[in-house]
């Protein structure tokens, strides 16, 4: 056997699947890394979902533990209560402490900004019989009930993640 003849495959087919391997781990890193950011992101959304949630349901504690003058609601809302004058409020509002309310009693240490609401006064309306039959409020039929929408805003770990509730309350 004549060593002088060797030509090198061998190192050749083995760096080439030295190299097939080094790109099958690269490529498994980069799936593992997105991974572990949608992790992330789904996490910090539905942070936001709670504190949004939170925020909501302490607007509602507001109206039913506050008598408010309708007169209250107006266009500035220097106090985070507005009236029915613009159905999209909620795009047009920059959620900081001039043009919305606070709710500081539900705000996680991993979030940086306690969740905001506002409250839109719509219009009075009278309680149908088929409300009371349901326990809305008993025995007060053709009670007047005015009628609110609460737009309330939380955020996640960053404020680039946003969630945005919207419900209609009714108050005696």
């Amino acid at each position: 056997m004549n060593l002088n003849k060797q030509v090198g495959a061998v190192l050749f087919v083995g760096l080439m699947m030295l190299l097939v391997m080094s790109l099958i781990a690269v490529t498994s890193m980069q799936s593992s890394t997105l991974e572990e950011r949608m992790a992330g992101n789904t996490r910090d959304s539905l942070v936001a979902l709670q504190t949004a949630e939170a925020a909501l349901k302490a607007a509602e504690t507001f109206l039913d533990n506050n008598v408010i003058n309708p007169t209250a609601f107006d266009t500035d809302g220097n106090d985070g209560l507005y009236d029915n004058s613009n159905d999209e409020l909620w795009k047009t509002l920059a959620w900081n402490a001039g043009d919305s309310r606070s709710h500081s009693g539900f705000n996680p240490s991993n979030v940086d900004n306690a969740p905001r609401y506002v409250i839109q006064h719509i219009s009075e309306t009278s309680v149908a019989p088929n409300l009371v039959a349901q326990n809305y409020r008993e025995n007060q039929a053709n009670q007047t009930v005015q009628l609110y929408r609460i737009t309330a805003r939380g955020t996640g770990g960053s404020d680039n993640t946003e969630v945005i509730l919207q419900s209609i309350y009714g108050a005696p």
